[in-house]
């Protein structure tokens, strides 16, 4: 009863996310497709990454010879990984700074970098509440059954 029960509530929070636009429908397929461990795994290397690549960003950006190849290198990797994972804001987040790479704008640049590190918080915030789920549906499906 009440795996059904989170599993309810999971499914209505991604749903809420899909609605946001903050994830695609990729994300559930994903959460579908994938046992929890798995679900809990990607999720979370997804979240590291993401935020190991952006410190590479702010390193980059911060720099007095200003490499825009390489920012747009870096926001192309976040592209990919949230593309794979279904994380909608953070594909249009690096979409965005890509676009002003090629402008080769330092200001512009430095504005796509900053709304991209403020989605990633954003996208980030809105992941605790899966992963604690998936955590919590993982726990109850541990749990031993009496008869």
């Amino acid at each position: 009863m009440a795996l059904s029960i989170l599993k309810g509530l999971l499914q209505d929070y991604v749903q809420s996310l899909i609605e946001e636009r903050i994830v695609s429908e990729r994300f559930s397929q994903i959460l579908t497709k994938f046992e929890e461990p798995d679900c809990i795994q990607l999720i979370n290397i997804y979240l590291k990454d993401v935020e190991s690549i952006l410190s590479e960003l702010s390193s980059t950006i911060d720099s007095s010879d200003l490499n825009f190849s390489k920012l747009s290198m870096l926001a192309d990797k976040i592209d990919k990984k949230s593309t794979r994972i279904g994380a909608q804001h953070m594909k249009l987040a690096s979409i965005r700074l890509i676009e002003a790479c090629d402008k080769e704008d330092q200001k512009i640049v430095s504005q796509a970098v900053n709304w991209m590190k403020h989605e990633f918080t954003i996208t980030q915030n809105k992941f605790q509440p899966v992963l604690q789920m998936e955590q919590r549906i993982l726990r109850v499906m541990s749990k031993p059954k009496y008869t």
